[in-house]
């Protein structure tokens, strides 16, 4: 048995941690060690780069890929996409009025007047009425240049190829559970285990898009490589335009779809990042439009962390709450609280992998070195949790539950003269003072601001979308990458569109109708994507 323990709180009282791991299912569903070590770059420099590494394969087909097939609308004897994305979005246990109010935000011009009366997808315009869902291996490039076999999710509708509106690179939140990736598509039933995959397969395959979604480095089938989480985005990107790559193959030779395609880019939360640093790839090199067959239309992230450098750190580093909150979050005191030590530890850890800095160097010890108090395993610390440990359901709450006991342990969030749940405290002194401070001597800095992905200027339509208020990753990063992109090009092809969340409802924790929020507004924000792919045909 995996135990998680209770977390103490503001005010009194506990709260189970793992009973709040549906809320991280999607988490972005976030002066010392200097040497000779430099900051990972993009993989691509310039035009005159290769845009893949074909002597090591990249991009290519590994293994014969696995295919299940989904039925667009349900019938007396099948379930079908209809149904699972009608029961993800209006579950009965909501109440009648909740789902009217998602019913009827859906049926609005942002949304392309999705009306879920109409069952536009079981009863799509383009008489589609079956979805491959596909699962193949491919070959990527980690960060030290090895050639790996990562997994990715491809959704295929069944229309002729002139019929296709265009291809859609999706790049998923984060997870620490391996099988919590788009390509483990779920069979449609009763029961149905909600991925990625199968709701992209309903709200956007059915519509006429081949979706491709990357596992990433490190989760799904590759067990033997640590995710490169969140401070590595280019090799994130790379990674997904290689699987584009590998899709073009697979849909020339079993589809027989050849010729150019609109692409169209995305991702939510950590993935929103990756999308528009994959934008941000192919236009510093036409060589990827040109061996994608491809032509690159928008790039639309959902809620992604742009300014992990500006923003992120200071949003890590504050004591949000419900009464000081100039950071959006729609539940500061419960959800934005207990995410800060997963995604601190994540991150930390991840770049204590690649860049061969020990995390005790890093992370204070009380929250590095775990205890059978936090989690009932044989972990002798946090890396073994995140990377190594055998997984089991509902792996990610584990995790999450884990990061905040041993978070706890610390002092974090405890003390009940001067309560905060800033990160201090989970680092040692010195990487807290540089990280704060911004050193430039620091490395783990150094990495943060490389993975800043919107410094660019744009030649590309871009819409930056997500919620009004969110409790994870702040809408402020949306709000300072579209600054940016205005003052460098006013009146450039660039929006930002916010959601308010009052629009959608959900089950929260304890069975009641709740605001939709960071970790559960993809069901229904996937439409209003699809309404801006639609649009920019």
């Amino acid at each position: 048995m995996h135990r998680v323990k209770l977390r103490p709180i503001k005010g009194g009282g506990e709260v189970p941690l793992c009973s709040l791991a549906f809320l991280f299912l999607g988490l972005f569903s976030s002066g010392c060690g200097g040497g000779n070590h430099s900051p990972v770059s993009s993989p691509v420099a310039s035009a005159e780069a290769p845009p893949f590494n074909t002597g090591a394969g990249e991009g290519s087909l590994v293994g014969t890929p696995t295919v299940l097939t989904y039925a667009a609308a349900t019938t007396s004897t099948q379930a079908g996409l209809d149904s699972f994305y009608s029961q993800t979005i209006c579950p009965s246990e909501l109440t009648p009025q909740n789902c009217a109010t998602n019913q009827a935000s859906l049926d609005t011009a942002d949304f392309g007047n999705f009306n879920l009366a109409a069952n536009p997808i079981g009863d799509n315009s383009l008489g589609i009425k079956q979805v491959d869902a596909v699962k193949i291996d491919y070959t990527a490039i980690n960060i030290d240049q090895s050639a790996v076999t990562v997994s990715g999710g491809i959704a295929i509708p069944h229309v002729a190829s002139a019929q296709l509106k265009g291809l859609i690179l999706y790049f998923h939140g984060t997870t620490t559970q391996r099988t919590n990736v788009p390509s483990n598509f779920a069979a449609i039933g009763p029961d149905s285990t909600y991925t990625d995959g199968t709701l992209l397969a309903a709200v956007w395959a059915s519509q006429g898009y081949v979706v491709v979604m990357p596992d990433y480095i490190g989760l799904g089938d590759d067990t033997g490589h640590t995710h490169p989480y969140v401070v590595y985005p280019g090799q994130n990107a790379q990674s997904g335009l290689a699987m584009v790559k590998a899709a073009r193959a697979l849909l020339t030779e079993s589809y027989q779809v050849n010729g150019l395609l609109p692409l169209y880019i995305t991702g939510y939360s950590e993935g929103g990042a990756y999308a528009l640093e994959a934008g941000h790839l192919m236009q510093n090199n036409a060589g990827y439009a040109s061996q994608l067959n491809v032509q690159l239309k928008k790039v639309a992230p959902l809620s992604g962390f742009f300014d992990l450098s500006g923003t992120g750190l200071a949003y890590l580093f504050y004591n949000i709450s419900d009464s000081d909150n100039p950071w959006h979050s729609l539940d500061p005191d419960t959800t934005s609280e207990a995410s800060k030590p997963f995604l601190t530890a994540y991150l930390i850890l991840s770049f204590a992998q690649y860049s061969g800095i020990s995390p005790t160097s890093m992370l204070a010890n009380a929250f590095y070195a775990t205890n059978d108090y936090c989690l009932d395993t044989l972990s002798a610390n946090l890396t073994d949790i995140y990377f190594t440990d055998t997984q089991f359901p509902d792996y990610d709450a584990a995790v999450l539950g884990a990061a905040g006991c041993q978070a706890v342990e610390t002092g974090w969030g405890a003390q009940p003269t001067n309560y905060s749940n800033a990160i201090t405290p989970l680092l040692t002194p010195a990487y807290a003072v540089a990280l704060m401070q911004k050193d430039t001597r620091n490395i783990l800095y150094q990495q943060v601001v490389s993975a800043d992905t919107y410094q660019f200027v744009p030649k590309f339509p871009v819409i930056l979308v997500s919620l009004d208020q969110d409790s994870v990753v702040t809408r402020v990063n949306s709000d300072v990458a579209f600054a940016y992109f205005e003052l460098q090009n006013a009146g450039g092809p660039y929006q930002e569109k916010l959601v308010s969340n009052s629009n959608f409802f959900i089950l929260d924790i304890y069975g009641y109708g709740a605001e939709v929020d960071h970790t559960t507004e993809l069901p229904f924000l996937s439409v209003l994507l699809l309404n801006q792919f639609n649009s920019t045909q």
